[in-house]
């Protein structure tokens, strides 16, 4: 019952506060058309205060010095509050990658296209690869992403097959690709229960690599999850499921499936 109440406050203080930060700079992404305020709010409020209403105990670890400029941050996916761990552990500003669907929502729909953050169209391979393209376009003039290669919640904590999409960004955009593996989260707030345990989630960042170390997106992809994985048992986690590195179907990777994740 205590987690369940947890879970329901951790919710409510999400979308609440997620609204307030999106009408309060709302004024300032009208005149400069730029999503740089909210998610200068996301970093420094929304995203702590999130995991310290949610009771963890988080930490970050870096292993290499990030890129200085653009970069694909690449991120496994167990739990609606990776969100909030990636937002606060990446120390300068960034743009999500999501579905179209998530643009036409009320609100967080509104707070996604004024952002600045980037839709895939999923409804063919057509549609998907143009939306790739006019992403590495965005990167290219200097806009940072989080992705998630998995495309959805992990169930079992493990690392699973990741999708082509955000490495063919990377490659087409000249950029590198920041292994960063959130551990615990899934523990936390499991996939499908609006549950919240207490406990430790820690974040951490790999090597960057980029397509010209490992040439084709089936390579790039592989280096990065390894470094996730080797990340993530290292911090205490489960690692990798034993199937292919490679999601036998679908293109993209995204940032979940609802506003709040869940």
């Amino acid at each position: 019952m205590r987690a369940r109440i947890r879970g329901w406050l951790t919710t409510i203080y999400a979308a609440l506060f997620m609204a307030l930060f999106f009408f309060s700079s709302l004024p300032i992404m009208l005149v400069t058309r730029s999503g740089d305020l909210p998610m200068w709010f996301a970093r420094k409020a929304w995203g702590p205060w999130g995991l310290w209403m949610a009771g963890v105990d988080f930490q970050v670890v870096r292993t290499a010095p990030l890129p200085d400029g653009p970069a694909i941050y690449a991120a496994n996916h167990a739990s609606a509050l990776d969100i909030w761990a990636a937002v606060a552990a990446i120390p300068r500003g960034v743009r999500f990658v999501a579905k179209a669907e998530v643009f036409r929502w009320p609100v967080f729909g509104w707070y996604m296209t004024l952002g600045g953050h980037v839709p895939v169209d999923r409804r063919d391979h057509a549609r998907a690869v143009a939306s790739l393209a006019r992403a590495a376009a965005r990167v290219r003039a200097g806009t940072s992403l989080i992705v998630f290669p998995e495309g959805t919640r992990s169930r079992d904590n493990l690392v699973h097959a990741f999708k082509k999409g955000p490495f063919a960004i990377a490659a087409q955009a000249g950029v590198p690709v920041v292994p960063v593996a959130i551990t615990g989260a899934g523990k936390v707030t499991p996939k499908d229960l609006l549950h919240v345990h207490p406990g430790p989630v820690r974040v951490t960042f790999g090597r960057p690599v980029t397509a010209t170390e490992f040439p084709g997106r089936d390579a790039l992809l592989r280096e990065v999850r390894r470094q996730i994985i080797e990340m993530d048992r290292a911090a205490g986690g489960p690692g990798g499921a034993d199937e292919p590195a490679v999601a036998a179907r679908g293109f993209e990777g995204d940032v979940g499936d609802a506003p709040d994740g869940r």
